[in-house]
C-alpha cells in the first residue's frame, strides 16, 4: 500500500488538477470567510497523512513511549517519512474502529463528503476515512473499486495556523465531546499553544472553550504526566481516559490547600484514590472529602505508616509523608488508610448534622417569619395568617417543653 506519492509528483499533479474546471463544488468555512471550492478527484494512494491530526496527539504520544528507541520528534521531524505515515496509518485505522466504526460503514456507503487536502496533498480533513478507503480497497479491489479515486478539495497555498483553524471549524466544535478522548484533547491544546503561540483567549476562541476551561483542562494534563510518572507509565495516556474527573476534582479541592508541603501530601494522597478510579465511581468524591479532611488523613497515615511526629513540624511531618507516599509498596496501604479516614469523617459529620437538626430547622423557621413581617405592606393580605400563627404557637410551646426539658 503506497502511503502518498513523493511530494514533487504530488505537488505536480495537485497543480495541474486546480487549473481544470470542476463541476463538483463543497462548501467550506476557510481563513475567516465561507466559501465554495472545487472538488476534484484524485487517486487514493496520492495523499499523504498529516502528522500533526490532532486526534492522534495522544496515540502518538503512547507510541514513543513505549518505543524509546524512536526520536522524540519522529512525528514531526518529517512529514514525508515513510516510517511515520506507516505509523500513522496504524493509528487512523485503529480510531476508525472506534465508537463510529468507519469499516463497518464503508463497506456498504460510498463516499459522499469530499476529504480536504492542503496545496502539497496533506489530508486536513479525512485522515480516518482515507485510511478506511485504502484498507479496504487493499483487501479487496475488485470489490471496493469505488475507492479507487476519491473526491477530495484542494486548498490554494497558505501558512500552518490557516490549516489548523480550518481543522477546528470541520472537526472539533462539532465533535470535540464525543470523539476526543479528554487526554487526546489537552494534549492536543497543549502542542498547539506551543506550536503556533497561541494564547489561552485565542486558543479558547478557536475551540470554543469557555473562561477557565482551558486552563483547567491543561492543569489536569499536568496532574495525569505527573501521576502516570509515578506509575511507571510515564505517556500512556490511555490509562487515565477514565479518569478525568479524579483530576478535576484534584484541580479544584487543591485550592483548599495552603501549604505547600500539606498540598504534596494532598496531591500524592489523591493519586492514592485515583488509582481506584474509573468510569462510574466515587472517587472524585473521595478526593474532595481528603482535601476537606486533610488534618485528619495527614495523622491517620503518619499513625499507619508509624512516622514519628513526636516534636516535628508540620512540615517535617508532611516531607515524611510525602516519601511514604511516593512508594509504589505504599499505594494500596496508604488508599485503604485514607478511605477510612475520609469514612470516619463522613459518619461523624452526618451524626453531628442530625444532632443539630432539631435547632436548625427552628433557626431556619425563625428566618422564616422574620422575613414573612419584613414583606408586610399594604398590599399583603391577612386571609390565613392567624390560623398559622395559633397553629404555629402551639408548635413553639411543645419545642418549648421539650427543650427545657433537663431530662
Amino acid at each position: 500500500m503506497e502511503l502518498g506519492w513523493p511530494l514533487p509528483k504530488r505537488k505536480q499533479h495537485l497543480a495541474d488538477l486546480v487549473k481544470q474546471d470542476s463541476k463538483k463544488t463543497d462548501r467550506v468555512r476557510f481563513q475567516g470567510k465561507a466559501q465554495f471550492m472545487p472538488v476534484y478527484s484524485v487517486p487514493l494512494d496520492l495523499p499523504r497523512y498529516r502528522l500533526e491530526n490532532g486526534r492522534t496527539t495522544g496515540f502518538q504520544a503512547e507510541y514513543l513511549a513505549a518505543h524509546p528507541d524512536v526520536e522524540e520528534d519522529f512525528f514531526r521531524v518529517d512529514g514525508e517519512s515513510e516510517a511515520a505515515q506507516s505509523v500513522q496509518h496504524g493509528i487512523l485505522k485503529k480510531l476508525a474502529r472506534g465508537s463510529k466504526d468507519l469499516f463497518r460503514e464503508f463497506e456498504t456507503a460510498e463516499q459522499e463528503e469530499p476529504i480536504i487536502l492542503s496545496a502539497t496533498g496533506y489530508v486536513i480533513n479525512g485522515n480516518r476515512r482515507l485510511c478506511t478507503w485504502r484498507t479496504l480497497y487493499e483487501e479487496d479491489p475488485a470489490r471496493y473499486s469505488r475507492f479507487a479515486n476519491i473526491d477530495a478539495i484542494i486548498l490554494p497555498p497558505c501558512d500552518e495556523r490557516d490549516l489548523d483553524r480550518l481543522e477546528a471549524e470541520l472537526q472539533l466544535k462539532e465533535d470535540l465531546k464525543a470523539e476526543y478522548s479528554w487526554t487526546s484533547k489537552a494534549l492536543m491544546m497543549r502542542e498547539k499553544m506551543t506550536r503556533f503561540s497561541y494564547n489561552e483567549e485565542e486558543i479558547s476562541s478557536i475551540y470554543g472553550f469557555k473562561k477557565g476551561e482551558l486552563q483547567e483542562l491543561l492543569d489536569c494534563l499536568d496532574y495525569a504526566d505527573e501521576y502516570l510518572k509515578s506509575r511507571d507509565l510515564t505517556r500512556q495516556y490511555s490509562q487515565v481516559d477514565g479518569k478525568e474527573f479524579a483530576f478535576r476534582q484534584i484541580c479544584r479541592s487543591r485550592k483548599k490547600v495552603k501549604s505547600p508541603r500539606s498540598r504534596e501530601v494532598f496531591e500524592k494522597s489523591a493519586f492514592c484514590l485515583t488509582d481506584d478510579a474509573a468510569e462510574g465511581t466515587r472517587t472524585y468524591a473521595e478526593i474532595q472529602k481528603a482535601a476537606d479532611n486533610l488534618s485528619e488523613v495527614t495523622s491517620g497515615l503518619a499513625a499507619e505508616f508509624e512516622v514519628d511526629t513526636e516534636g516535628k513540624s508540620e512540615t517535617e511531618v508532611a516531607t515524611a509523608l510525602t516519601a511514604i507516599l511516593e512508594d509504589s509498596a505504599n499505594f494500596d496501604r496508604a488508599r485503604e488508610s485514607i478511605q477510612e479516614t475520609i469514612a470516619s469523617a463522613t459518619a461523624r459529620a452526618r451524626d453531628r448534622k442530625k444532632e443539630l437538626h432539631v435547632s436548625s430547622r427552628v433557626a431556619q423557621a425563625k428566618q422564616n417569619l422574620i422575613d414573612a413581617k419584613q414583606a408586610i405592606d399594604e398590599n399583603a393580605s391577612r386571609k390565613g395568617v392567624v390560623a398559622h400563627l395559633d397553629q404555629i404557637a402551639e408548635i413553639v410551646a411543645e419545642l418549648r417543653r421539650w427543650a427545657e426539658d433537663d431530662e
